[in-house]
């Protein structure tokens, strides 16, 4: 009797750990990585914008991952908007009549194929499915096992 609480406590324990797994974050992490363009900006007078083009597509076109640095202490650029097609990116807060380089961050598709992203895509959803037929392949192997034995 204690053998089989023990064997359902540790399948309750197993599953309970694979649902801690952050598969999606992993999957997200793999497909991409974080690259940084430098740009050298002069605004004119009354000028507190600039428009870049971003050497790599943002991945998923998530703006959320875009951040950016100047080295002018004066500014406080933030993200205004993004053309997908032309990866042309607006900030505004610049100091206006001063030169700087912008450092801009984003994440971008480090695969480059529609194959392995179509398969990654996919794995989470594997994921919980595994998770779910876990338990139950375990109670059957055990009930057979029981009905075995008899």
């Amino acid at each position: 009797m204690q053998n089989k609480i023990f064997t359902g406590f540790l399948i309750i324990l197993f599953s309970a750990l694979l649902w801690l797994v952050p598969i999606s974050g992993l999957v997200y992490g793999f497909q991409t990585d974080l690259r940084t363009d430098e740009f050298y900006i002069t605004t004119t007078v009354a000028t507190t914008n600039a428009t870049v083009t971003l050497s790599k597509a943002i991945y998923d076109n998530d703006t959320a991952t875009i951040s950016v640095f100047s080295d002018l202490n004066t500014d406080l650029p933030v993200f205004v908007s993004h053309n997908s097609t032309t990866r042309a990116t607006v900030f505004d807060g610049l100091s206006d009549n001063a030169t700087r380089t912008l450092e801009v961050s984003y994440d971008y598709d480090a695969l480059n194929s529609t194959t392995w992203a179509t398969v990654l895509n996919l794995a989470p959803t594997l994921w919980m499915i595994i998770i779910i037929i876990f338990p139950l392949v375990v109670l059957v192997v055990l009930l057979v096992d029981k009905f075995r034995r008899k």
